[in-house]
C-alpha cells in the first residue's frame, strides 16, 4: 500500500510541476497527451477550441494517439479551451502540431 501511495504522489508531482494550469481536466491532459511530447508543448500553445479538436484528431490519425472517449475527449478540450484557448481562430490558424517546430518527446 505504501508503494502505491508513493506512485500517486509522485505522479501528483510531476502533474503540479509540469506548468499546465489547474483545472479540471489536467490530469487528463498530462496522462494522455504527455506520453508522446513534453506539457511546455501545450503551454507554449493557444488556440481555439476548434484548432484543438482538429489538432487532437490529427494527432490520432498520424501521430498513433488512441481513440478518446466522447467523455474523456470533451473534457480534454474543455480544459484546453479554458486553459490554453483563444476566442475564435486567428487568420484560421492551423494547428501548430503540424509544423515543422513539433517535436515529440525525445524519450519516446
Amino acid at each position: 500500500m505504501l508503494q502505491i501511495g508513493l506512485v500517486l504522489f509522485t505522479l501528483a508531482a510531476q502533474v503540479e510541476s509540469s506548468g499546465l494550469a489547474p483545472g479540471e481536466g489536467r490530469e487528463i491532459v498530462w496522462a494522455a497527451c504527455t506520453q508522446c511530447h513534453t506539457a511546455e508543448i501545450i503551454v507554449a500553445s493557444h488556440m481555439s477550441r476548434k484548432t484543438w479538436d482538429t489538432t487532437l484528431t490529427w494527432m490520432q490519425e498520424t501521430q498513433g494517439l488512441v481513440e478518446l472517449e466522447p467523455d474523456v475527449r470533451s473534457l480534454i478540450l474543455d480544459y484546453l479551451e479554458q486553459t490554453q484557448g483563444l476566442d475564435e481562430d486567428v487568420d484560421g490558424a492551423s494547428s501548430p502540431w503540424a509544423s515543422p517546430l513539433y517535436r515529440p518527446n525525445p524519450l519516446w
